[in-house]
């Protein structure tokens, strides 16, 4: 593959090309995002319709009528990018460069449990060595931000994935068999929230 091509891969829409302009901050982060930016990794189709399925035979069988995650929104989020008074372009650039600088092989999530968290979610828990790899690339691309002179991800990470939103705590449930997906790419995510919409605004392949 030619460096061409290859940058091209790694940076969709040539957004790293773009200005950083953080000295002359633009209209205020909700006129552009109406909440969240994040990147996030994103379950393949068979994983998506098991944690679908499993979701669903929890509340049946717990007795729920809690909000359940829309398929198509299902995500283990890494990384929140979207801090500051800054220029959409500004801050797409940012993303881009944070992306692109982090090298990172491929690797499998394996979701081991379900149980409740932060006091409104039921999400699910991954394997120790799914919980370290998420980790390490978490901590890549809060390092990479950093090195653009962005403060990224100041609390502390704990790898989930949401799959419906419930005051009331359930008990914590193991997997069996666990679920499973190859982590390949690095996905921009923008979250509307309360409209319930996600738009992917850019993707990155993980490469060593």
């Amino acid at each position: 593959m030619s460096r061409e091509r290859d940058e091209s891969r790694r940076d969709p829409g040539g957004l790293a090309q773009l200005p950083l302009a953080f000295d002359r901050p633009g209209p205020p982060m909700a006129a552009t995002w109406r909440d969240v930016l994040y990147f996030a990794l994103l379950p393949d189709a068979e994983a998506i319709a098991r944690i679908s399925r499993l979701e669903l035979g929890l509340r049946r069988r717990l007795g729920r009528t809690w909000r359940p995650c829309a398929p198509a929104r299902l995500h283990l989020s890494l990384l929140g990018v979207a801090a500051g008074p800054f220029a959409r372009a500004t801050v797409l650039a940012a993303a881009s460069r944070i992306a692109a600088a982090v090298a990172f092989p491929p690797f499998e999530v394996v979701l081991t449990g379900a149980a409740s968290f932060g006091g409104g979610s039921v999400v699910l828990g991954c394997s120790e060595g799914s919980a370290a790899a998420l980790t390490g690339l978490h901590d890549r691309l809060k390092d990479a931000g950093e090195d653009l002179g962005l403060r990224l991800g100041a609390r502390a990470f704990t790898p989930h994935l949401t799959v419906a939103y419930d005051e009331v705590p359930i008990p914590e449930t193991m997997l069996d068999p666990p679920i499973a997906w190859s982590a390949r790419e690095i996905v921009l995510v923008s979250s509307e929230q309360g409209r319930g919409r996600h738009t992917h605004l850019g993707r990155w392949p993980l490469v060593a």
